[in-house]
């Protein structure tokens, strides 16, 4: 079952896979859906895993997200390392977050992420970058919360009963 909410797409619009790069490897990547009002809202979400280190002790490292808006004026957003908080657990390998700013509006369709690594926060020297795309499957504007609820619960059910199936 293919979700989406306020979206019209042909059949040549395909689902990004997750990339592994020299240094990186996505984990997780999607838009976050904001139900709690009428009017939905988004925010891109990433977490990519750091499997083979920079050249660097202290690298910056930062994403920048297409802007639903402005597609000419990316969306800035600082790397946040996770730290797992069970010592015993802890990652193999050092996993950034990136989670952008409440998105104004977003529309169907591939938006472009990239992170780009530094050699310090000066920005002047770039160590290696990493990027992929994002598939939105919600028009904010035009899909309610109504909607995107039982899509949403819809989705979840023929789920369910596909994992029922195969078990």
């Amino acid at each position: 079952m293919d979700f989406s909410c306020g979206c019209l797409f042909d059949k040549r619009v395909k689902e990004p896979y997750f990339k592994k790069t020299k240094h990186f490897e996505d984990v997780s990547a999607s838009f976050a859906i904001n139900a709690k009002n009428e009017q939905l809202s988004a925010h891109y979400s990433w977490l990519v895993e750091m499997h083979k280190p920079v050249s660097s002790q202290q690298p910056y490292i930062e994403a920048k997200f297409q802007n639903p808006e402005d597609r000419s004026n990316p969306i800035v957003v600082p790397a946040v390392q996770l730290k797992n908080n069970e010592p015993s657990a802890s990652f193999a390998h050092p996993r950034y977050y990136f989670l952008s700013p409440s998105l104004p509006s977003l529309d169907c369709g591939l938006y472009k992420m990239e992170l780009t690594v530094y050699a310090d926060k000066s920005k002047q020297k770039i160590l290696t970058q990493h990027g992929n795309e994002l598939l939105s499957r919600v028009n904010t504007d035009t899909c309610v919360k109504a909607e995107f609820i039982e899509r949403m619960e819809a989705a979840a059910r023929h789920t369910k009963n596909q994992w029922e199936t195969q078990q």
